[in-house]
């Protein structure tokens, strides 16, 4: 199966915290998902996904900033009834200031430790970017790069104030460069429970505002300027998302809330 071409775990940009000008609270949380396989091309050859993937935010500023873990595991199921199992995991902190950001990644294939990344993101004064990663390999970022939490206020205020298409520029360690990203935001729904699944945990989002939004995210070395995915999510002003699907070219991996767990205020 080449299942090596798709990016089994889920972009941070997006399941973040708001916190940009207007925005609502900022709301820690632990966010479960049931993944299954959507849409696929006859040139696709697998034949099924199902897996589970957990987001869980903690911080703020009274502690310096955010933390958060993400776990995504998959079992990939080919045309020829083999299989594959895929466990990533991804942990980072963010510094309240953005002058600071470390990762750590790693992957497992069935059951075996395939690939470890981490690495140090440091703000300059001149907003320039410099990455630490292991064995003592640094490169430059541009000033234009945006970590998770700056993404996504940034995202959020370019919505509140009715830009409908725009464009950002992502880093959150799930790639070894900078990820390019143009963001398409639907006119926002009435606040309500249209949207909310019916599980534990959701109805703290009852009066919260959310958009349908969708994002194309490029390869900074693919010169056809064809996406390399895209992801359409139902996204809240507080960071959490209720459901989402992960489109390639050829097949579309969907993302079910299936369970949310709120935290306190200020846990670290």
């Amino acid at each position: 199966m080449a299942v090596n071409g798709y990016k089994w775990l889920i972009p941070l940009g997006f399941l973040v915290l708001a916190g940009g000008a207007g925005a609502a609270p900022l709301q820690t949380h632990r966010a479960v998902y049931d993944l299954t396989l959507g849409r696929t091309e006859a040139a696709s050859d697998i034949a099924g996904i199902d897996g589970r993937m957990v987001i869980e935010w903690r911080g703020g500023p009274g502690c310096g900033g955010y933390t958060s873990l993400q776990r995504v595991v998959t079992r990939v199921t080919g045309l020829d009834q083999s299989y594959m199992s895929n466990d990533i995991r991804l942990s980072y902190f963010e510094k309240i200031d953005g002058r600071e950001f470390s990762y750590t990644r790693t992957e497992y294939t069935n059951g075996e430790l395939t690939d470890r990344d981490d690495g140090v993101a440091t703000r300059g004064d001149d907003g320039t970017i410099e990455l630490s990663r292991e064995e003592g390999k640094t490169l430059k970022l541009p000033a234009s790069v945006l970590f998770p939490v700056q993404y996504h206020n940034a995202l959020v205020e370019h919505a509140e104030r009715g830009e409908r298409i725009f464009e950002l520029t992502l880093f959150d360690g799930t790639e070894e460069r900078e990820s390019p990203t143009t963001i398409f935001v639907s006119k926002q729904p009435d606040a309500g429970s249209d949207v909310l699944p019916d599980v534990k945990g959701v109805e703290a989002l009852k009066s919260v505002a959310h958009w349908p939004v969708r994002v194309s995210y490029f390869d900074t070395a693919n010169s056809e300027g064809l996406p390399n995915f895209e992801m359409g999510i139902t996204l809240f002003e507080n960071g959490i998302a209720t459901g989402m699907t992960l489109d390639y070219i050829d097949l579309e991996i969907k993302a079910r809330l299936k369970e949310l767990v709120i935290f306190d205020d200020g846990t670290c």
